[in-house]
């Protein structure tokens, strides 16, 4: 068996803090569902890179349920993969 490498790809996880639900539906809101452009700090080459990314994986749970005021919702994990 023979492994050859034909690309490099990156895989970027946004994380908030713990959110109620609108800030939860506005953070989502700036995250389009089409290929976008992402910069970032790349911290093993030191450098800012650009990617084209897709909306990957999403990860929410609910914390509390205040009465009158509405759910909390835990840390969101949002991934976003290099095309």
């Amino acid at each position: 068996m023979h492994l050859n490498y034909i690309a490099d790809k990156y895989k970027i996880i946004l994380k908030t803090t713990p959110l109620f639900q609108q800030e939860l539906t506005e953070f989502y809101s700036h995250i389009p569902m089409r290929a976008i452009n992402v910069r970032f700090f790349n911290p093993f080459t030191g450098q800012w890179h650009t990617a084209e990314c897709y909306r990957g994986d999403r990860k929410v749970g609910t914390l509390f349920d205040f009465d009158g005021v509405g759910k909390l919702y835990d840390c969101v994990d949002q991934s976003l993969i290099e095309l």
